[in-house]
């Protein structure tokens, strides 16, 4: 079945169009050949999700994915559908994908309120704090070719203290990490990991370690 997603012309960053997830990848993998960089941009998800003991979620991808098989990523990636919102994306991306409900909260305020009030329920659903909405162009292995793919992102940060169970076949399975094991296996093993959890992890190093101080 088709899936129609939210992509964007770099040129016109603030004007979302529909077009079938398959077609944008063919068409900027193709691109990136050519040109040596992306044209448009596609819209989606990221979601680091830690346990209250401050390990951090992972996901391990299947073998069977076109994009960065068998690596270690984020907890939560994925496209926004065209017509629905970050938000939204990110709340059903959370169940599909790991069969846990969540609440999202819109700045860290409310967030420290929220955790406060539920902290003794976040073993039955996790509380998601937004962060950020940016654009990059992230490295992908597609097809065992590595290119670049513009990302229009909405980055996350959330908290979950109960089980955890891989919902479909995009996933092998979870991995806890402690951020310092976390850190030293990326610098001995990088190609384990892909480039979007290195990115995030670097450039929100600040605002996760903010975020972890609160448990």
């Amino acid at each position: 079945m088709s899936e129609i997603i939210t992509t964007y012309m770099l040129t016109e960053p603030d004007q979302p169009m529909p077009m079938d997830r398959d077609d944008f990848y063919n068409e900027q993998v193709e691109v990136y050949k050519k040109t040596g960089k992306p044209t448009r941009a596609i819209e989606i998800v990221q979601l680091l999700l830690f346990a209250p003991q401050k390990e951090i979620i992972l996901q391990k991808r299947s073998k069977r994915k076109m994009h960065n098989p068998n690596m270690l990523d984020k907890s939560i990636g994925g496209h926004i559908t065209f017509g629905d919102t970050p938000n939204f994306t990110i709340l059903a991306e959370t169940l599909q994908e790991l069969e846990v409900p969540s609440l999202l909260l819109s700045n860290k305020e409310d967030f420290a309120k929220t955790y406060k009030l539920l902290k003794d329920y976040i073993n039955k659903q996790c509380l998601i704090q937004y962060i950020d909405s940016r654009t990059y162009n992230s490295k992908k292995i597609i097809n065992k070719e590595e290119v670049r793919i513009a990302n229009k992102y909405n980055f996350y940060l959330g908290i979950y203290a109960g089980s955890i169970r891989p919902a479909d076949r995009e996933s092998s399975g979870v991995v806890f990490y402690d951020m310092p094991d976390l850190e030293e296996d990326m610098a001995e093993a990088p190609n384990l990991f892909t480039e979007d959890l290195k990115f995030f992890l670097n450039k929100y190093r600040k605002e996760i370690r903010e975020f972890l101080d609160k448990f």
